[in-house]
């Protein structure tokens, strides 16, 4: 995967991101008072007050207001009773919410709404949580409203939560207006997960464990619709509320089996492995047994939802322990990452567990968990990410070495020995009859020896051979252009310099500076000795373009900036003047000492 494609990865995060966001602002737009269109549910009417306990233990009829917890047993029918309101009209409802609760109600003498009732098995286990809208629309003034409420939990029995009363569009909007927020970031988890998954099915040559990778994708997706298929808006436009509730048990049973064989992708050693493989087992008889306990009424839901939340939330604090301890067996130092992620899940299980029982928090259920797993989708992504680049590094490793190994064996394939000793030849012959052509045969010779050598050494070498070079270029120079002024000052040459790093600043100093002076072309070269350091100087009186500017070598001024910092600590210095010249100063420090740019 190139850098283009990992690009790609990243926008479509980023994207979904935005879109999650412009939801959000749309959705808030909606419900703002500055929009003559808003959907805001103000119009609908709370009427929890001053309701009728009837004959409840045979005790007198009771006021009672809404929400409240009447102490009743599994299976006891509680009769709550109230007027209907005198603005009552063919679209008037009753909206209000139930927990595992069977309910029945009657305008008058006339039943309107049942839920969760069987007509063999009148107040048996099958009730689920659902959002409930009853039409009144036939009722007159005056008439009597009567709800019918019981329970086979001990706990949802006398469980009564507000009524409110309005048109039906008035219940939709209420419903949508207290969910919203959580349907919203549940369908932006979905869309996200999808994406990078879509994104990894097509990465190739990289590396990362794409099962890996997959089976967590597929944990982020089920919890995600997990938490839509819990969302009253999902049963409020598919209608099915023990399809959609069932639906979400099957999927609450399903996660832990997906997560944990992401985990046991991370295991290497046969015993971590097992350990994996047996939670695995474990979860899957719960998930078979959940579904048939369901199907033959042999356990309620409300208890094995629970018992399943429970096992669950134990499972990932099982799971965080084995992984800690089994940290440094793991072939994937990823492991790290992910046990952070399994903590952060763990929390967020607890987090959903403790809310949950408070009332406050139903509008937002599953909130907390939906945070956990977005925070173990960013986690999952930068550990994709650096598998990623990880790949892309060492392709670039081993492409380097592929052209180096290349390189080398056209290095050996070149006879050097047989160049430099016919260009030997031809300086001894011309030593006696033509000292200027010797001395520029030299130099060539020298000047391409050094590189020949330049192309694979990369290591320190004696600033004194360095200079030979330095002055076999200058050489060749003075011959090409005999204007050029050289002076040469070596005060001291008794130290290291990085291979081929003055050579080409020289080279750039008569190219770009000397050479392009309007009048008389000079260079000085010159090494001296301070407290701190050794100086190289070079100085030319161009147009004073620095080499920062505008560099003339086969290296970028960048590179050779960098080797001389990393080969030796060293510094290069550039002053200019425009039209009077530059100067380089390459600063070597000397043992003890630091050399700051």
């Amino acid at each position: 995967m190139n850098e283009r494609k990992l690009k790609q990865l990243n926008i479509l995060v980023v994207a979904v991101i935005l879109m999650a966001i412009a939801s959000a602002v749309l959705f808030a737009t909606k419900f703002s008072p500055m929009n003559e269109n808003k959907i805001t549910g103000a119009d609908i009417t709370d009427i929890s007050t001053n309701w009728i306990l009837r004959d409840y233990r045979g005790e007198a009829d009771q006021l009672i207001d809404l929400p409240a917890d009447i102490e009743a047993e599994p299976g006891e029918t509680i009769l709550i009773m109230h007027k209907v309101p005198d603005d009552v009209s063919e679209t008037s409802v009753l909206l209000f919410e139930t927990q595992f609760q069977n309910i029945v109600v009657t305008v008058g003498q006339e039943k309107v709404y049942s839920n969760g009732v069987l007509t063999n098995q009148t107040y048996m286990q099958n009730a689920v949580p659902c959002q409930n809208i009853i039409s009144i629309g036939t009722a007159k003034p005056g008439d009597i409203v009567s709800i019918y409420i019981a329970s086979a939990y001990g706990k949802y029995s006398g469980s009564i939560g507000s009524i409110y009363y309005g048109t039906k569009g008035d219940a939709i909007a209420n419903i949508i207006k207290e969910n919203g927020v959580g349907f919203i970031i549940a369908i932006t988890l979905v869309i996200v997960t999808i994406l990078l998954g879509i994104s990894l099915v097509f990465m190739k040559n990289v590396n990362v464990d794409k099962r890996k990778s997959m089976y967590a994708f597929g944990f982020i997706l089920l919890t995600a619709f997990w938490c839509i298929t819990g969302n009253p808006i999902v049963e409020l436009f598919i209608g099915n509320v023990f399809g959609v509730y069932m639906t979400n048990i099957i999927i609450l049973l399903a996660m832990p089996i997906i997560y944990i064989m992401h985990q046991r992708c991370f295991a290497v050693k046969r015993r971590f492995a097992k350990i994996f493989e047996i939670a695995m087992y474990i979860y899957a008889i719960n998930f078979l047994t959940g579904l048939v306990f369901q199907f033959m009424k042999v356990c309620d839901f409300a208890s094995y939802e629970a018992f399943t939340k429970i096992l669950i939330t134990v499972g990932l604090v099982l799971l965080s322990g084995i992984m800690y301890l089994a940290a440094d067996t793991y072939s994937d130092k990823t492991i790290y990452s992910n046990l952070f992620a399994n903590l952060i899940l763990t929390v967020a299980c607890v987090a959903e567990g403790v809310l949950s029982w408070f009332d406050f928090y139903l509008p937002y259920d599953g909130l907390a968990l939906q945070t956990g797993v977005y925070i173990f989708l960013i986690l999952l992504v930068v550990a994709t990410q650096k598998g990623i680049i990880k790949e892309m590094n060492r392709e670039k490793e081993q492409a380097i070495s592929h052209v180096e190994h290349e390189r080398d064996d056209m290095i050996k394939n070149i006879n050097t020995s047989l160049i430099y000793s016919g260009m030997n030849i031809a300086v001894n012959s011309l030593k006696d009859n033509d000292r200027e052509n010797s001395r520029l045969v030299y130099d060539t010779s020298m000047y391409m020896k050094y590189n020949l050598m330049a192309i694979g050494d990369k290591d320190l070498v004696p600033f004194s051979q360095e200079l030979e070079y330095i002055k076999a270029y200058l050489g060749i120079m003075k011959r090409k252009h005999p204007e050029l002024e050289i002076a040469v000052e070596d005060k001291v040459t008794d130290f290291m310099v990085p291979f081929n790093t003055i050579e080409p600043l020289v080279e750039n100093a008569v190219v770009m500076g000397a050479l392009k002076a309007e009048s008389g072309s000079r260079i000085v070269f010159r090494s001296y000795e301070r407290l701190d350091c050794y100086a190289i100087q070079i100085v030319d009186n161009g147009k004073g373009i620095g080499p920062d500017k505008r560099f003339a070598g086969k290296q970028s001024f960048k590179t050779i900036r960098k080797r001389i910092k990393s080969g030796c600590k060293g510094a290069v210095e550039v002053k200019t003047k425009p039209d009077k010249g530059t100067i380089v100063t390459v600063k070597l420090p000397k043992e003890g000492f630091i050399i700051k740019e």
